[in-house]
């Protein structure tokens, strides 16, 4: 009988040995569930994550602060979204998500609240990075967004896609590989700045807003840099779009149907077509550096826009003018321009026309493009000459380049300068000896 009864001590002991050993991985096993973890968690707290990777989607419907660390991964499951934000004053940090279905098209967080906060998130998807449906005062900060590269543009979706939601920032984040980049549909007061975007379609899309800020952003190797269309207002300030030439319509900047715009201090350097306003009135382009395109700027249906102290060089085509009126395109500087400044106000007394007679021709005889330059194409471009509607004309252009402080360019000019003063010493120098042998003789 004792020893029955030792025997069953021994498997009790055995068995509460066991309960107490994987007791703490059924609550692990809890916990790994994030979607578990909210429910638990209260309004305002702070619900860290482990590392490791989950495989769920979850719904996000209180205010509470989500964070993990470069280690944790949230993998989509099913065909909904990642996660959903149904709540205001969310602030999720810190972790990597997959959302690669290849039959979603759910993106990979949808946010539908106010005064929510997302930072340093990786986003790898085969559909939407972000999406914001009528969410206003959000900040999308840091965040990485990766598109399928082996997909075709047609049939990506948009790395941060805005509907009807107000008051937004965008900030430090960098996007490849999707369709349009950051795309904004009848948003406004959204501010955009220090992102990068490139080889997708469009960088940063602008449909019917108002009041729009993009600063400090970069766009290159997409189709186009930006493109903003229906637009009331929008700030473009100290962008850089560059290498856009993926198809040839690529574009650096267009402006279409656009009003009251002010862009100032970008640089629109190696794109097919630099900037491109179409339909498009009452805007203000200033100290933009407009270099290495195939056209500078062109003009489509464009009345009363401001076109001053803008920098145009290296580009095959300076610009182009069709259907349009009324825009002042006076003291702009040009690269190409051979200038006679008599009064010394460092504005030239001749007028520069910019004259698209090569463009014309090449589009419609494309081998042409290989004359570029040449002496017979020189000759035929003097000889027939475009029609004075399709010139673009700048009556007072710049002497010197305004992106460039005089104190630069009086510096780059001292050793030229100097150059030229010892080639005539020495040129006297010659003359002078050659004199003194000739006496000698």
């Amino acid at each position: 009988m004792l020893s029955i009864q030792k025997k069953f001590i021994k498997v009790a002991l055995a068995l509460g040995f066991l309960f107490i050993l994987f007791f703490p991985i059924y609550a692990n096993a809890q916990e790994q569930s994030i979607q578990h973890q909210i429910r638990e968690s209260q309004s305002g707290e702070t619900v860290k994550l482990r590392k490791g990777e989950y495989k769920e989607s979850i719904v996000i419907d209180k205010p509470i602060h989500l964070v993990g660390d470069e280690n944790v991964t949230l993998i989509q499951k099913g065909s909904n979204p990642t996660i959903t934000i149904n709540s205001n004053n969310v602030k999720i940090e810190n972790f990597n998500i997959k959302h690669l279905d290849t039959g979603s098209k759910s993106p990979a967080i949808f946010i539908n609240g106010d005064n929510n906060y997302l930072k340093n998130i990786q986003i790898d998807t085969n559909s939407y990075g972000i999406q914001l449906d009528e969410a206003n005062y959000n900040i999308l900060s840091y965040l990485n967004i990766s598109g399928d590269e082996n997909e075709l543009i047609k049939n990506r979706q948009h790395g941060i896609d805005l509907w009807k939601s107000h008051y937004n920032i965008i900030h430090d984040t960098t996007i490849d590989h999707v369709q349009d980049g950051i795309y904004i549909e009848r948003s406004n007061e959204i501010k955009v700045y220090n992102n990068t975007v490139y080889q997708s379609r469009y960088g940063y899309h602008l449909m019917f807003t108002n009041n729009t800020i993009l600063e400090e952003n970069e766009s290159y190797e997409n189709i186009s840099g930006m493109m903003i269309m229906g637009t009331d207002g929008t700030i473009v300030k100290h962008n850089i779009l560059k290498y856009n030439q993926e198809n040839v319509q690529s574009l650096g900047l267009l402006l279409f149907d656009t009003v009251n715009s002010t862009i100032t201090e970008n640089n629109i350097v190696n794109n097919r077509i630099g900037v491109f306003i179409e339909d498009a009135s009452n805007n203000k382009l200033a100290l933009n550096n407009v270099q290495g395109n195939y056209i500078g700027i062109q003009f489509k249906g464009a009345e009363n826009n401001n076109i001053f102290n803008n920098s145009f060089v290296a580009n095959v085509v300076q610009g182009q003018a069709k259907e349009s009126s009324h825009n002042n395109t006076n003291q702009n500087y040009w690269g190409d321009h051979f200038g006679l400044d008599i009064t010394g106000d460092k504005i030239s007394n001749l007028t520069y026309k910019v004259d698209p007679f090569f463009l014309n021709i090449t589009n419609e005889y494309p081998p042409f493009q290989l004359l570029f330059q040449s002496p017979g194409m020189v000759f035929l471009e003097q000889l027939i000459h475009t029609p004075v509607e399709q010139q673009l004309i700048d009556q007072s252009p710049l002497m010197e380049n305004p992106l460039i402080s005089s104190n630069n360019q009086s510096i780059n000019q001292v050793p030229i300068l100097l150059f030229c003063i010892s080639l005539l010493i020495v040129s006297i120098l010659i003359i002078y000896l050659g004199v003194k042998s000739n006496e000698k003789i």
